[in-house]
């Protein structure tokens, strides 16, 4: 059954309907990235946040944090909204030695390697290709 929408509520029901979609894209990308994180402590896991309109955190501090996959942790925002910038990031100082293979420390002698393979390298981008693949496919639906 269609739902019926009077002609003056057209632009608040669409910009509803972008929002859920952003929302859960946001979250998506969050998830994958949190699951593609090898695990030793778990900080590097645990240390992905989100913000709207820059990357301002820092990632947890020191510890053992095991290999929980934590909720979306929002820096500066509360809900995605269409219009702003949407940055789910990690700033460890590690993180992109580990995730991308780029500016690695001088002890990996240039050659970049995952503990027990436990990431693929360049992970983020297959999250970045997996996440524009969902809103493709949700856009419909939403």
């Amino acid at each position: 059954m269609a739902r019926q929408i009077r002609l003056n509520q057209i632009s608040d029901y669409a910009e509803e309907r972008y929002n859920l979609l952003l929302r859960s894209a946001v979250e998506t990308a969050d998830k994958q990235l949190k699951e593609g994180s090898p695990t030793d402590t778990g900080r590097l896991k645990v240390s992905w946040q989100i913000s709207e309109n820059g990357a301002p955190g820092d990632g947890k501090p020191a510890g053992n944090y095991g290999n929980q996959l934590l909720p979306p942790e929002r820096t500066n925002y509360t809900q995605e909204k269409v219009g702003n910038v949407y940055t789910v990031y990690n700033n460890l100082p590690y993180a992109e030695p580990v995730i991308a293979g780029e500016n690695l420390p001088r002890s990996w002698k240039g050659d970049w390697r995952s503990k027990d393979d436990q990431v693929i390298k360049n992970y983020h981008l297959n999250v970045a290709k997996n996440v524009q693949n969902y809103i493709k496919a949700n856009a419909n639906d939403r």
